[in-house]
């Protein structure tokens, strides 16, 4: 649960938005506007981004927002009641509960009507809330209590866990699924030892690896041998599909099983149990049979056994020592091999160009290379990679090390790069600054010389899916501000 935090080090500061453009004198956006919940004295608890409509809803303890990411205005602002939700609900993360994708709904875990500290069995199932009347339109009981739920992109399926995430010590899961709209239940499947999730964007299919329980040093955990894919169909209960992917010599990577961004194919990395040359990567048709479609054993050998797609999902990058190869998704022809180039940490920012940033060293970098040669494009210096403070929470003094996240732009050959402290715009083929959007506030000492002070501003920052209006959050937890693409 996300506490109230004290920052020790330094306090944070109010987000200052300024079309500040350093690198051209024409700006890749144009401010529109400061928009937020401080107009009545409210924080933001939870926002949605809705893609159907191109809004962006904002949510506090008293109020709801609704902000038009086309016209740049406000929808509406209008008080929302929430003093009856226990919101600091035992060790759940309330800000990450669930809004449904047309933003008519959200799903309040920890909650039951009558709860009470006295009757803490109470708390075993979650409300569903009408965002547009405040009231109370469903109450999801299943016989463990929902640590987690996520709607279906569609918002046609509704899915409930037990546990928070699934980690190596996840040896019992219950999943429960739930109609959309109705919501009613659909069925429950109770799983074992399980590495990997995945439930579809239609809400159709819900996928689930599972491996087998070991003990190491008499800690219990789950490990990825005898490892086995199934595959539900959510509306029936119907086990449509077991796929078998662990024998005695190999040892399937399914906690980093990857689905193409339209989910036809799945891939995998199975790695030798005593020959690491013996690696291999195999690939599954998901509407097709139970067999691989083609199986790449690339020499050296596979090392890291992530595989990261590109946008549109054509081809994938694979770490094969020191080199990196690409290869065609449908076929599993290799395309290129890139030499003395590791798995870039931002992945593909567009289909001909992959994206990182080396965090390896004090000197952050960020590099970019071409999809096609493996040549070096570009390589610069970031100033601003890591921000580190200490802070105090109900439970004592913890520290907060965040990191610079790549937003790679819908439609246009560049992407963003947000930290705590700036939003800056760069050139994704030649990793030219082209606009820094925000960046901490400026001081005038008493001789004139200007300063950056220290400090968070920013929240969290991301595009539209047309990609014409970036909107970004404020550290201060009330403001977002809205930037338009300039044509």
């Amino acid at each position: 649960m996300q506490k109230e935090m004290k920052v020790l080090t330094a306090a944070l500061l109010f987000l200052l938005f300024s079309p500040v453009t350093f690198s051209q004198s024409k700006p890749i956006v144009e401010d529109k506007g400061n928009f937020g919940l401080h107009v009545v004295n409210d924080s933001i608890i939870w926002h949605k981004y809705l893609e159907e409509s191109n809004e962006l809803l904002l949510i506090g303890r008293k109020n709801i927002q609704l902000l038009d990411l086309t016209n740049f205005k406000v929808v509406e602002t209008r008080p929302l009641d929430l003093s009856a939700v226990q919101l600091r609900a035992d060790d759940y993360d309330y800000t990450t509960w669930p809004i449904s994708p047309d933003g008519r709904r959200i799903v309040l875990l920890g909650q039951k009507e009558g709860w009470t500290k006295s009757k803490p069995e109470n708390k075993q199932a979650a409300i569903v809330l009408d965002l547009q009347t405040g009231k109370r339109i469903a109450l999801l009981e299943q016989p463990d209590r929902v640590h987690a739920a996520s709607w279906s992109r569609n918002g046609k399926t509704l899915m409930t866990m037990n546990t928070s995430y699934v980690d190596i010590f996840t040896t019992k899961l219950e999943v429960n699924f739930w109609d959309g709209e109705t919501l009613a239940h659909r069925f429950t499947v109770n799983l074992e030892n399980v590495t990997w999730i995945y439930l579809s964007s239609d809400g159709e299919r819900f996928f689930a690896a599972s491996g087998k329980r070991k003990s190491f040093f008499g800690i219990k955990h789950v490990a990825d041998d005898d490892s086995v894919v199934r595959i539900w169909k959510t509306r029936t209960g119907e086990l449509e599909k077991t796929i078998a992917v662990g024998d005695a010599e190999f040892h399937p990577k399914t906690r980093e099983i990857e689905v193409t961004p339209d989910e036809r194919f799945l891939v995998m990395v199975n790695k030798h149990k005593s020959d690491s040359a013996e690696h291999r990567l195999l690939a599954w048709e998901i509407n097709g049979g139970i067999r691989p479609i083609y199986q790449i054993n690339p020499q050296p050998k596979i090392d890291d056994s992530r595989v990261v797609f590109s946008r549109d999902g054509r081809f994938f990058a694979l770490d094969v020592g020191r080199d990196l190869q690409i290869y065609e998704t449908e076929t599993g022809r290799m395309k290129v091999e890139l030499a003395n180039v590791e798995l870039p940490s931002g992945g593909w920012i567009d289909n001909e160009t992959l994206a990182g940033i080396d965090y390896r060293s004090n000197s952050y970098s960020l590099s970019g290379f071409d999809a096609s040669s493996g040549r070096l494009l570009y390589q610069q210096k970031l100033d601003y990679a890591s921000i580190y403070a200490n802070y105090v929470t109900d439970e004592g003094e913890s520290s907060l090390i965040t990191y610079t996240v790549i937003k790679p732009h819908p439609t246009k050959r560049m992407f963003l790069t947000q930290g705590d402290q700036f939003v800056k715009i760069f050139d994704s083929r030649s990793g030219e600054l082209w606009q820094t959007v925000v960046h901490p506030l400026i001081k005038t000492d008493s001789k004139g010389r200007s300063r950056m002070t220290h400090g968070k501003t920013v929240d969290s920052a991301d595009w539209s899916k047309d990609g014409k209006t970036l909107y970004v959050f404020s550290s201060n937890g009330q403001s977002v501000s809205l930037w338009k693409l300039v044509d």
